[in-house]
């Protein structure tokens, strides 16, 4: 529990330090694709989703997240 409350935690961290340079930077910097995909654990299906971004060379970066059958976003535990 204390592992996904940390991994919440740093998602927040790193969605909230990306949106100033968004803003900051009209050009790039915010999340320009995001996909989502249903997949089944279990009896119960959860969402792999990947957020791409691009820097502000052009180059695209993917974050990936899961959401589980609550609507809880947790980080995968690569």
């Amino acid at each position: 529990m204390k592992l996904q409350l940390a991994a919440m935690a740093a998602l927040v961290v790193a969605t909230a330090t990306l949106a100033p340079m968004a803003d900051a930077r009209p050009g790039g910097g915010g999340p320009e694709n995001t996909n989502c995909v249903p997949v089944k654990m279990g009896p119960y299906y959860h969402q792999r989703c990947e957020v791409t971004y691009f820097d502000e060379n052009g180059q695209p970066y993917v974050r990936v997240y899961w959401i589980d059958q609550n609507g809880q976003w947790y980080l995968p535990a690569d």
